[in-house]
C-alpha cells in the first residue's frame, strides 16, 4: 500500500504514529547524533546532545514545537530537574500517547503536552526561554508565521534551535526536484525547506542568527534498520514499516542541519 496523496500533518501522524513508535521508539527522528566512544546511535543521548547544542539550561521554560509523542521532552525533563517543557503536536493521536507517557513516567508537573498548531500557539508572549524544532519544520505551511510565533512566545534573550532534514539546494535538476517531491509526499511534509531559506526566515522574524550549518556526526542506521527484519532463512525482508514507507531508488537531495538563534534583549 502506497501513499498517493499528501494528507495534512495531523492526519498523517494520526494514521502512522503507532507504526513509527514500533519502529523508532519514542524519539521519532530519522537522524540520530552519534555519541560515546566509539560513537554510536543512541536516541536518548542524541536528544541530550541536541539539548546541549541548543543551550538548554536548568530552570528554563522550554517549548518543543512538533513534539511527536513527547519522547524528547521527557528525556530533557528527566536530565534537567528544574526544566519545564511544554510539548506541542497537532496530532490528536500523538497528544493522547504523549499524555499517557508523561503520566507513566511521573513528569506531569514538568512536561505538559498540548494539542495545538505551532503556527498558532496557545501561549502568552514571552512565555519561554527556549524553543526547539526537532525535525518538524518540513510541516510548516508558512515559515514567516512559524518563526514569528516562536519569536513572540520567547522572552527577550530567549533561544531558538532548529534541527531538521533540509533540502540541500534551492536549485535542483528536474530529477532531483522529482525525488524531493516524492520524499515530501512519502513523509507527509508540506515541503522540506533549505537551510538558507530557514536562516533567512528566522532572521526576518527578528532573531539574531548565532550559527547555522550541517549537523555533524548524524547517523541514520537505526532509521534504515527499522525498515527491515531477518526472515527465517536469515535474509533481509521489509518490516511492516518498510512495506509502507520504503521506496527503492528514492534518493532525495537532503542534509541534516541546524540553526541557533537568539531573540534580542532590546
Amino acid at each position: 500500500m502506497g501513499l498517493t496523496t499528501t494528507p495534512s500533518s495531523s492526519e498523517f501522524y494520526d494514521r502512522w504514529t503507532e507504526l513509527f513508535r514500533r519502529g523508532f521508539g519514542p524519539v521519532l527522528q530519522a537522524g540520530i547524533v552519534k555519541t560515546g566512544d566509539p560513537p554510536r546511535e543512541d536516541p536518548r543521548r542524541s536528544i541530550l546532545a541536541l539539548a546541549e547544542r541548543a543551550g538548554v539550561r536548568e530552570g528554563d521554560r522550554v517549548l518543543d514545537a512538533g513534539c511527536g509523542v513527547a519522547g524528547p521532552a521527557i528525556i530533557i525533563a528527566s536530565e534537567y530537574p528544574t526544566v519545564v517543557v511544554d510539548a506541542v503536536t497537532n496530532s490528536a493521536y500523538q497528544f493522547e500517547v504523549a499524555q499517557s507517557e508523561v503520566d507513566r513516567v511521573g513528569l506531569t508537573q514538568r512536561v505538559r503536552p498540548h494539542l495545538a498548531d505551532y503556527e498558532h500557539l496557545p501561549f502568552p508572549s514571552g512565555s519561554f526561554d527556549q524553543v526547539l524544532f526537532f525535525e518538524s519544520t518540513g510541516y510548516a505551511k508558512d515559515l514567516t508565521v512559524t518563526y514569528g510565533e516562536a519569536h513572540r512566545v520567547l522572552a527577550p534573550g530567549g533561544r531558538l534551535y532548529v534541527k531538521d532534514v533540509f533540502c540541500s539546494s534551492a536549485s535542483l535538476s528536474v530529477r532531483a526536484a522529482e525525488q524531493m517531491r516524492a520524499f515530501d509526499e512519502l513523509w507527509g511534509c508540506v515541503r522540506s525547506k533549505t537551510l538558507a531559506e530557514t536562516v533567512a526566515a528566522i532572521s526576518d522574524a527578528g532573531f539574531e542568527v548565532v550559527s547555522s550549518g550541517a549537523l555533524p556526526n548524524v547517523g541514520t542506521s537505526r532509521f534504515a534498520g527499522s525498515m527491515f527484519h531477518l526472515d527465517r532463512a536469515g535474509g533481509l525482508r521489509p518490516s511492516e514499516l518498510g512495506v509502507e514507507f520504503l521506496k527503492r531508488g528514492l534518493n532525495p537531495p537532503i542534509e541534516f542541519g541546524e540553526v541557533r538563534a537568539r531573540k534580542p534583549i532590546g
